[in-house]
C-alpha cells in the first residue's frame, strides 16, 4: 500500500512540474491535498498522512518535495477527526513523527524528517462507517473523505474446529484456504507464519527458525453471496510449499527438523482500494494516457481512505502425510523433516 501513496504524490508531482515548464499560471501556486490512510479495527493506534503539494511556475516540483515545510501543513493550520457516521462519535489525531513512532519515512524523493503523521489511538470497530474530517482554520472548505471497514472474516479452511487444526501438502495435489467476508472487503491477501523446530540427533533442540511467506499476495474475493457472505477458495499449491521451504533452509546434515505450527493470516482490503486499481487499469496499455489518471475518494486533492481487517488462524499442524510426502525424493528430502 506504499507504492499506493508513493504513484498518488508522484503523479501530482509531475504534473506540478509540467504545469511549471509549459503553462503560464495564473496564480504564484495552488494547494494540493494529499491523503493517504487504511484504518484496522486490529491495530491499537491509527495514523493517517496528511501533505500538500504545490503547482509553482518558478520552482522545481521535486525541489520543493525535498522541504518539510512545502510538503506539511504547519500544525496550527489544520485540526484532524474521526467520525464515527451513524453515532456521530467524533476524535482528534494529534501529530506526531512518524520516525519517533517506529515508522521511518524511506530516503526517496521526499523530505524524510521530520515525518509528520496525525495519530489516535481510540478504537475502531469492524464494519462501521467513518469520515475522516481535515479542518482548514483559515475558513475554507473541510476536506472530508468516508470509508466502511470491512467487517470480521471467518475461515472455513483448514476447518478451525478441528482439534488440532490441520493442513496437508501431498505431492502433485494442493491445500485450500477458505473463507467468508462481507461486501466491504475485496483484495486479500495469505501469508503464513512457519514456526520450525531443529534438534541434533539425541532430540536436543539445536536451533529454532520462523519462515514468513505470502503464498496469495494479491487476489479479488468470489462475487459468491452465501447466508454468511462471500465465499472465497485459494488454492496452496504443495510445490509451492516444498520449493519455498528448499529455497529457504539448508539441508539438514547431521541434524533433523519438527515444524511446530503454521500461524495463518487472512488480510483484505476496503472497496475503495479496488476502485484505485480500476482506475490504474483503464488508463494502462499501449493506448493509455500519458499519466494515469489518479483516483481519490476525497472532496478535494488527491489520495485514498480506506479499511482493512484480518485474522490469524493459529498453530495448524502440519500432517504426517505431508512429511511422508516431502521425504519421497530430494531435494524436500534433505530438509530431513520428521
Amino acid at each position: 500500500m506504499t507504492r499506493v501513496l508513493f504513484a498518488f504524490c508522484c503523479a501530482v508531482l509531475v504534473f506540478a512540474q509540467s504545469c511549471s515548464n509549459d503553462f503560464e499560471l495564473t496564480a504564484p501556486w495552488k494547494e494540493v491535498p494529499i491523503v493517504y490512510a487504511i484504518l484496522s479495527p486490529n491495530d491499537t493506534a491509527h495514523y493517517v498522512r496528511i501533505e500538500k503539494a504545490f503547482l509553482d511556475p518558478n520552482t522545481s516540483a521535486l525541489q520543493i518535495a525535498q522541504i518539510p515545510d512545502s510538503i506539511y501543513y504547519p500544525e496550527n493550520a489544520i485540526q484532524v477527526f474521526l467520525e464515527e457516521v451513524a453515532t456521530g462519535k467524533k476524535f482528534m489525531l494529534r501529530r506526531v513523527d512518524g520516525n519517533l513512532e517506529g515508522y521511518p519515512r524511506q530516503e526517496g524523493i521526499f523530505a524524510s524528517a521530520p515525518n509528520w503523521l496525525y495519530k489516535t489511538k481510540e478504537p475502531l470497530v469492524a464494519g462501521r462507517r467513518y469520515r475522516l474530517r481535515i479542518v482548514r482554520n483559515d475558513g475554507r472548505p473541510d476536506i472530508t473523505a468516508e470509508t466502511t471497514l470491512p467487517g470480521n472474516f471467518i475461515i472455513q479452511a483448514p476447518d478451525p474446529s478441528l482439534i488440532p487444526v490441520r493442513m496437508t501438502f501431498l505431492r502433485d495435489r494442493s491445500s485450500n484456504v477458505t473463507w467468508f467476508c462481507d461486501s466491504n472487503a475485496v483484495y486479500f491477501s495469505i501469508r503464513f507464519r512457519i514456526r520450525i523446530r531443529e534438534n541434533n540427533l539425541d532430540g536436543t533442540l539445536l536451533k529454532r527458525d520462523t519462515l514468513y511467506w505470502t503464498p496469495v499476495p494479491n487476489t479479488r474475493r468470489s462475487n459468491v453471496l452465501t447466508g454468511n457472505g462471500f465465499l472465497s477458495t485459494e488454492r496452496i499449491l504443495s510445490e509451492s510449499f516444498y520449493r519455498f521451504l528448499v529455497e529457504n533452509l539448508p539441508p539438514a546434515n547431521n541434524t533433523f527438523r519438527r515444524f511446530e505450527g503454521i500461524d495463518i493470516t487472512l488480510e483484505g482490503g476496503g472497496r475503495e482500494i479496488e476502485r484505485y486499481l480500476e482506475t490504474a487499469a483503464a488508463n494502462a496499455g499501449i493506448t493509455g494516457a500519458e499519466l494515469v489518471s489518479l483516483y481519490t475518494n476525497l472532496s478535494e486533492g488527491f489520495g485514498i481512505f480506506t479499511g482493512k481487517n484480518l485474522v490469524t488462524l493459529p498453530n495448524v499442524s502440519i500432517t504426517p502425510e505431508t512429511i511422508n510426502s516431502m521425504n519421497e525424493r530430494s531435494p524436500e528430502k534433505d530438509l530431513n523433516f520428521q
